[in-house]
């Protein structure tokens, strides 16, 4: 996933970008097709690391209205420079590109960088109205969170309090550019899970369940949200400050 994000993110105004194969069941096999479940791969292709420092939210109105939003300045307090008329902090995402004139995310003028924002929203298939509105901060591991969100709703059944709330496992590059061998996990897996990682290769530490693994709030629209005739659920991760509020 982060190797192939390397290969092809880009600007889609300066540089094709094949989303239909990426996309594709038949290369999401050709990645599948890789992992030996018996053993770690423990050289990697090296992936860089996306600055990041975000903030996630959820609306949802009663007319079905559905807003999923991030907000970051990237790396700290961003670039450190505050637009006067407005007040406006600017981000510093730039240091996401690359130096490299052959990488795909080279610096450019006038282009836009690679990034690790990834607000959301999950549909059922044939219908029109979003079903959970989801997000995250957690720069490179946010594709891990949504994975793990959407199999614990979709696989497990479960409510979108616990799927949020949920013990996480992601993998993270060891260094700045480096094999995204680094394995992290916060809150009680279940039995005998650490184990069997350890024993096929996989270098695990506990983080603390602090937000380390990200603050992934979500908004159920249940039996279609409040204009279908139903309602809505919220949830904000446990790991975070927020609440849901109505109002």
């Amino acid at each position: 996933m982060l190797a192939d994000r390397d290969a092809f993110l880009a600007d889609p105004a300066f540089r094709d970008v094949p989303v239909e194969r990426l996309l594709s069941r038949g290369h999401a096999g050709e990645l599948a097709a890789r992992i030996d479940p018996g053993r770690a791969d423990l050289v990697p292709t090296p992936v860089r690391t996306l600055v990041g420092g975000t903030i996630y939210l959820a609306v949802v109105d009663a007319d079905g209205n559905a807003v999923s939003l991030i907000q970051s300045n990237a790396a700290g307090f961003g670039s450190g420079v505050l637009d006067p008329e407005t007040g406006v902090h600017f981000q510093n995402r730039g240091a996401s590109f690359s130096l490299d004139p052959a990488h795909p995310n080279v610096l450019e003028p006038g282009r836009r960088t690679a990034h690790s924002l990834l607000p959301g929203m999950l549909f059922r298939h044939g219908e029109r109205r979003p079903w959970v509105v989801a997000g995250s901060m957690g720069g490179d591991i946010q594709p891990q969170i949504h994975v793990q969100l959407v199999s614990a709703l979709v696989d497990g059944g479960a409510d979108i309090a616990t799927a949020v709330a949920a013990p996480r496992v992601v993998v993270e590059p060891d260094g700045w550019f480096g094999p995204p061998v680094a394995g992290v996990f916060d809150g009680d897996l279940a039995p005998g899970v650490e184990d069997g990682l350890a024993a096929r290769g996989h270098k695990l530490e506990r983080a603390e369940y602090v937000g380390t693994l990200g603050h992934e709030h979500a908004i159920e629209l249940v039996d279609g949200g409040p204009a279908a005739g139903g309602t809505l659920a919220a949830t904000t991760d446990p790991r975070s400050i927020g609440l849901p509020a109505v109002r």
